[in-house]
């Protein structure tokens, strides 16, 4: 089966065998992130100014990408789900040290990648805005809750997580700082399918994958102790069971850590690690990225939580 992009590092296996000089990948007029298909940066809705007061009553999604990557991840679906309601506002972050060259990724730190998603929330919190959902994609997801064990933002309401990587598929992520200092090799290869190649770096250097397991260390360590949000704070984790970038245990360690909120998982049968990006030659797969939508928007615009079943 073709598993199409993997953005990461699957393969590892394939460390030691890399050899210094250009990435064979690497096209001569490449600027690492080319953003096709489509060309999407940050889109701030801070940027706009102040809001009026019927503004501040929408709801505001805000998104948060994955690692190497750009906003395109979450465009399609926010923009499907911007066309579905006229009460609807997008803010589109990117993460820090992302979107420029590789050399910029690789000398920038987790905390860089976060920033400018607690920026925007701190501004939209004081610009008023009532109501708030986060959309935020593997790493994404992570930066969010790591900042949410920290700052508590009232105008969130909701948060949507796809693929959250708590767990990384391929548990040799964790050599990465070996990996680094002894200078085998300054980093590893990505892959693509042909679809979205020009989507995430070409290159992951082994100092942003060390970043990312440090991340990810930190949030499992919180997670194992109990981390308190918001009781009201209402949670969907989205996660396909066939994926090989995050371990599918990652969700079912952010449904046992959050011990006072109310989350919900689809769980589905689909081997992508981003089941919301359209996949025009796979039928069912794009027919499952549409069912996912219209659950995603289902949980937003639903007022109350489900009854119980105790």
């Amino acid at each position: 089966m073709n598993q199409g992009p993997n953005p990461y590092f699957p393969g590892w296996s394939r460390l030691l065998k890399r050899q210094r000089g250009p990435f064979a990948q690497t096209q001569p007029n490449d600027i690492d992130h080319a953003h096709v298909p489509p060309r999407v940066g940050p889109d701030l809705l801070s940027d706009k100014g102040q809001p009026s007061a019927e503004d501040r009553e929408k709801t505001v999604i805000v998104t948060a990408h994955g690692f190497a990557a750009t906003p395109f991840e979450n465009h399609f679906l926010l923009d499907w789900l911007l066309n579905q309601s006229d009460q609807y506002l997008g803010s589109r972050v990117m993460l820090g040290g992302h979107g420029e060259s590789v050399e910029a990724f690789s000398r920038s730190r987790w905390r860089d990648w976060q920033s400018p998603l607690e920026l925007e929330l701190r501004k939209l919190h004081k610009l008023g805005y009532q109501n708030q959902v986060v959309f935020a994609t593997s790493t994404g997801a992570t930066l969010l809750l790591e900042l949410l064990s920290r700052v508590h933002f009232p105008a969130i309401k909701k948060l949507v997580l796809v693929a959250p990587i708590i767990e990384p598929y391929d548990r040799l992520m964790r050599a990465a700082t070996v990996a680094r200092h002894s200078q085998l090799v300054p980093s590893i290869a990505n892959t693509f399918g042909e679809e979205y190649i020009g989507c995430w770096y070409r290159e992951l250097p082994l100092t942003a994958i060390e970043q990312l397991d440090r991340l990810t260390r930190k949030t499992r360590s919180l997670l194992n102790q109990g981390l308190k949000l918001p009781s009201q704070l209402q949670i969907l984790i989205v996660q396909s069971r066939r994926e090989v970038v995050v371990d599918r245990r990652s969700a079912f360690k952010i449904i046992d850590g959050l011990i006072q909120n109310h989350v919900e998982l689809l769980f589905l049968d689909s081997h992508w690690h981003l089941p919301i990006l359209p996949r025009v030659d796979e039928a069912r797969e794009e027919a499952l990225k549409n069912w996912v939508y219209g659950r995603i928007y289902e949980f937003i615009e639903r007022q109350e939580l489900p009854p119980s079943r105790f």
